[in-house]
């Protein structure tokens, strides 16, 4: 596999499991050393630094960014994977989860953006958000997630215009579904309109996407090579919104 990421520290969240482990294995194939952030352990490594915190709480985040880049003695990659969903009908979200789906979702990486910005515009490094499918086109039953996931690209496409005179390049991939732990915990909604059931699915077989699928365009999209990728928005749907 290539090193194009020798000598490069990144920052990963959710990344003790799905699409963040994912990436932080193929950023340590890729010769990157790794901040790897989450809620819960991650297994330290000799180029892997475990954070515990939450993406949605300031003054944990703040330790966490300077912690890495102190680690790192650099930061070149932002990679915001941690997320949370639901399925549920609108009028059945009370405001305490929507709060927790828009907190972990979209306030968490503004929150991590944030606190990287300064370290990143030094390295020259990118930034790459895991939005999803949901946040481009409407989503049956994820009037919460589909909002969070919208404001993603939202502040993808911001955070690309503003920074881009700082040589920092700000990218976004929207995955539909992903055989992560997030998709098996998710509980179908009772008395779904049969003309909603099967809406969106995509057209290849299996109709699922691996995480490390998802970590190849993640690494992509934070390399050097993708330097005209900035406020790219990449879909990986296969072929659900053509």
């Amino acid at each position: 596999m290539t090193s194009r990421y020798a000598g490069r520290v990144a920052l990963v969240t959710g990344a003790a499991s799905g699409i963040g482990a994912a990436t932080v294995r193929r950023l340590l194939d890729e010769g990157a050393r790794v901040a790897a952030l989450d809620l819960r352990p991650v297994e330290e490594g000799p180029d892997l630094l475990a954070l515990e915190g939450d993406v949605r709480d300031e003054a944990q985040v703040a330790a966490a960014v300077a912690r890495a880049a102190e680690w790192g003695g650099r930061l070149d990659l932002l990679a915001n994977v941690a997320g949370v969903a639901s399925y549920q009908h609108t009028t059945d979200v009370t405001l305490a989860e929507w709060e927790r789906i828009v907190g972990v979702n979209l306030t968490g990486p503004f929150l991590v953006c944030r606190a990287a910005l300064p370290h990143l515009v030094a390295a020259g490094g990118a930034i790459v958000n895991v939005a999803s499918l949901a946040g481009v086109r409407g989503w049956r039953y994820s009037a919460a997630y589909s909002a969070a996931k919208g404001g993603v690209v939202a502040l993808t496409r911001s955070l690309a215009v503003e920074y881009a005179p700082h040589g920092v390049r700000v990218a976004c991939v929207c995955p539909g579904s992903v055989d992560t732990p997030l998709r098996d915990g998710l509980v179908p909604v009772a008395n779904p309109h049969p003309k909603l059931a099967e809406r969106g699915g995509a057209l290849l077989d299996p109709p699922v996407a691996d995480p490390a699928e998802v970590a190849a365009a993640i690494a992509y999209l934070g390399a050097a090579e993708a330097r005209f990728a900035t406020g790219a928005i990449l879909r990986l749907d296969g072929g659900a919104g053509a």
